[in-house]
């Protein structure tokens, strides 16, 4: 069978270049193993447009978030089926110097906030030096997703649910062949799974494994993502997930008890409501240098390609980065040097 490409994954990265691919008249084939633990089946989704403890926007979030917007919403117009739901996000201050450094920096990152002193319902949350409000945040429903975009494979392309063997990866001067496919690339879109092993395991690389919850709060009523030093995720039903643990060293995708203990921890932090937990995920986060997508050609091999490296921000970047991959694969650009996988330090 011949095709134009071969994607390996179908994750975010896997997702969005395939799509991108065949919007462009493209013939895809997609060799995805459905693994219930890969980091986008599990992943929140979540979108906050000043994270961290310095309260700092995602790298080029004002070009990348806009266009993310408007591709998963016209994916919902296609499919019939809503995909993004957008939610304001309550950050609170953990101590006065948070509340300092916010009032520093709140003229430069307006654009982000609707309102510099937020509203907080009392008795529930735990809000001793109150918060703000974030502006243009929300969840991607990441399982309709994946749902969605394999629909459109299957209607449009070809979607084969297995597990990939690289080694049976054969290259020639016209392409690439696998299991009996033919394809002028193979672009390898695997997360984690593509750091841990193969060809480009030697990338130097920090992932991280995170562990999240799933837990009923009867009487938390808010539409609000909550956030500080965690967060939680509201998804419907008194239903929230929470999270989220960061773990470098132990990368597997095994829940642990410490791991929910501390997530637990999280939400109690949070709220002084009383809840239980009806959930527990593991998924492991693919982080490459400066926490930026990465991709490009193998520079021996070219007919086999490399998308990555989304880590927590992919919601955001996946849609805009596969927009320009595709440009790159097609001849019609040159690949941008700050998303090269050139870029990348090899161990």
């Amino acid at each position: 069978m011949e095709v134009d490409f071969i994607i390996v994954g179908q994750g975010l990265a896997g997702s969005a270049l395939s799509m991108a691919l065949m919007r462009r008249g493209k013939s895809v084939a997609v060799v995805d193993s459905n693994d219930p633990s890969a980091a986008t089946r599990v992943a929140a989704g979540l979108v906050t447009t000043l994270a961290g403890k310095g309260m700092n926007q995602a790298w080029r979030q004002a070009e990348y978030l806009p266009e993310a917007i408007f591709y998963y919403q016209d994916l919902e117009r296609e499919s019939g089926t809503q995909l993004f739901y957008p939610h304001s996000v309550l950050r609170l201050f953990k101590d006065l110097k948070e509340v300092a450094k916010f009032g520093r920096k709140v003229d430069s990152v307006k654009e982000w906030v609707v309102a510099d002193v937020a509203e907080i319902p009392p008795n529930q949350l735990h809000a001793d030096f109150g918060g703000f409000e974030m502006a243009h945040g929300g969840r991607l429903d990441t399982a309709a997703y994946l749902k969605v975009v394999r629909q459109i494979i299957e209607s449009e392309g070809l979607y084969l649910e297995q597990t990939f063997d690289e080694e049976s990866v054969e290259l020639s001067a016209e392409g690439v062949s696998w299991n009996g496919i033919h394809a002028q690339k193979i672009i390898l879109c695997q997360g984690y799974a593509g750091l841990a092993k193969g060809r480009f395991s030697n990338l130097k690389h920090r992932s991280a494994k995170g562990e999240m919850l799933t837990v009923r709060v009867n009487q938390l009523d808010s539409e609000r993502v909550i956030s500080r030093n965690g967060w939680m995720v509201p998804i419907g039903d008194k239903l929230w997930r929470a999270g989220a643990t960061y773990e470098w060293d132990d990368l597997s995708t095994n829940p642990t008890a410490e791991g929910c203990s501390e997530v637990e921890q999280k939400v109690t932090d949070l709220t002084s409501l009383p809840f239980e937990v009806v959930g527990h995920e593991v998924g492991v986060r693919p982080i490459i240098h400066r926490s930026q997508p990465v991709i490009g050609l193998d520079s021996t091999t070219p007919q086999i390609g490399f998308f990555n490296g989304l880590g927590s921000k992919g919601v955001i970047t996946a849609p805009s980065v596969a927009e320009h991959f595709t440009s790159y694969l097609l001849g019609e650009s040159e690949l941008d040097p700050e998303l090269s996988l050139a870029r990348v330090e090899r161990t």
